[in-house]
């Protein structure tokens, strides 16, 4: 039987028994949550810290999971959305909030729980719709610029010892890709000799920016209408 008001009642006193600072943030954020659950929202995990809380809801991961194609992605790129907030604990205190209780585990336990909260519904999700989603390499398209053209440019950079320009190109390539229609066009302008960039995730405009030559050494440096907080030849990326 859900007993709200003990769960909030004993996470009181543990804000109160652990916490420094910030203790509003769990009447402002954690408490809400807890008041307004339902039965099946539990279980969750609770982390305490002296400035700071996070509450895992466990119970909501089948719901996000078969609904939202971004989760997916992201387990299979082996983010279970939980237990990265485990990495590192310090000294922070986890707790495992059930419907009528909150008792405090280790961080083995903690472990163990979301596993054992994450893995059934993926095997679920698995035996109704085939396997987790296998591409999960961010694709970019490159447009603008021919192969002989980005060699000459990387090659360039070699030449002064630099190797920014293929590092702000594989930096884009290595974005977490959150579904299968989710990518990023990378169009080259000759005329500024820079690249303008943007993420498409299902046909929506995420984040943009440039990747923008800034000079070398015996050409001086170049702003180029970006400003780098440390200014630095070659080249580098700007959102």
């Amino acid at each position: 039987m859900l007993n709200t008001a003990k769960i909030i009642q004993t996470m009181r006193n543990i804000v109160a028994d652990v916490m420094t600072s910030f203790k509003t943030d769990f009447e402002n954020y954690d408490r809400p949550y807890i008041e307004q659950a339902a039965t099946e929202q539990f279980p969750m995990i609770w982390i305490v810290g002296k400035s700071h809380t996070n509450l895992l809801q466990l119970g909501a991961f089948r719901n996000s999971f078969f609904e939202r194609e971004d989760v997916r992605y992201r387990y299979a790129q082996g983010d279970d959305g939980f237990s990265g907030y485990l990495e590192p604990l310090n000294n922070d205190r986890v707790f495992l909030i059930t419907v009528d209780d909150i008792n405090q585990v280790s961080k083995k336990q903690a472990c163990e729980i979301i596993r054992d909260i994450t893995l059934p519904v993926v095997n679920e999700w698995t035996a109704k719709n085939g396997g987790l989603p296998d591409d999960t390499r961010m694709t970019v398209i490159l447009s603008g610029i021919s192969l002989s053209k980005l060699k000459e440019l990387i090659h360039d950079c070699q030449a002064h010892g630099d190797n920014s320009l293929l590092k702000a190109l594989k930096g884009l390539r290595q974005r977490i890709k959150l579904g299968a229609d989710h990518y990023i066009q990378v169009t080259y302008h000759s005329s500024y000799n820079e690249f303008a960039f943007c993420e498409y995730l299902n046909g929506t405009p995420k984040i943009n920016g440039g990747i923008v030559f800034h000079g070398w050494p015996e050409t001086g440096y170049k702003t180029n209408g970006s400003v780098q907080i440390f200014p630095s030849y070659g080249w580098s990326k700007h959102t």
